[in-house]
């Protein structure tokens, strides 16, 4: 075994699956910046595993929402389906297991931030999916979804956006594709100037709206989205 196949042991032994077809995995983490550098020829890089492995990662993401959260209705697990299968999920796992040092990258990415460009390490996950669907199906993509992506990401509570009902309501609307919501606006303003008193009202398509009270504009607007989320969840809206 020389040195190259001892790495991509490691590496197997972190993603917790064996690749059958080793070519599969190296190819999954060559970057097309190597190709580029090295005169590859085009179906040597990662690009097209990328694209699979992305398709993939959606659906292992969509079943674990879909059975872990069995209470909640779709726009909640559309946006907990989104933070799993997110870039900042992938380049936190990738990070995880040091994906980085098995990069193989050419001069455009040497230079503009070598194996730690989060661009490269999310790519170099979404390539390692399509690879192993590739090499072992849905058994190998399963397994290597458990290992990596559950592990560090799976103690994410279910209500993450608790703290943000701003952040929540501009989900649901991009979800439901109310391009023109959610609106803020100042209803009223009481109080002397050195201490004002908000009152902004929230509004989104299909007619609901609801007030917040605050002593600056933005509590004043989370407090609104709260209401409003409120008013949603009753009409099954969220």
């Amino acid at each position: 075994m020389n040195e190259t196949e001892d790495n991509l042991v490691t590496l197997e032994e972190r993603i917790g699956y064996t690749f059958v077809d080793k070519a599969l995995l190296k190819r999954a983490l060559t970057a097309p910046s190597y190709r580029a550098t090295h005169g590859l020829c085009l179906h040597s890089d990662n690009q097209r595993f990328e694209f699979l492995g992305d398709a993939v990662l959606g659906l292992l993401a969509a079943e674990h929402v879909y059975q872990k959260y069995d209470q909640h209705a779709e726009g909640m697990l559309t946006i907990q389906r989104s933070h799993l299968a997110s870039g900042r999920a992938l380049a936190i796992s990738a990070r995880a297991i040091g994906l980085g040092s098995y990069m193989r990258i050419g001069l455009s990415d040497e230079t503009t931030g070598g194996t730690d460009k989060e661009k490269l390490l999310v790519d170099g996950m979404e390539a390692i999916f399509g690879a192993a669907w590739c090499d072992g199906g849905l058994p190998a993509v399963s397994q290597i979804f458990r290992t990596i992506l559950e592990r560090h990401l799976d103690d994410t509570p279910a209500n993450h956006w608790e703290n943000n009902p701003k952040g929540y309501l501009q989900a649901i609307c991009q979800h439901r594709a109310w391009t023109a919501s959610p609106v803020y606006q100042t209803a009223d303003t009481t109080g002397p100037d050195h201490e004002p008193f908000y009152t902004v009202r929230v509004s989104v398509e299909g007619g609901y709206e609801a007030t917040g009270t605050g002593r600056s504009k933005r509590t004043a607007e989370a407090d609104a989205a709260r209401h409003l989320l409120g008013i949603l969840s009753m009409h099954n809206i969220d």
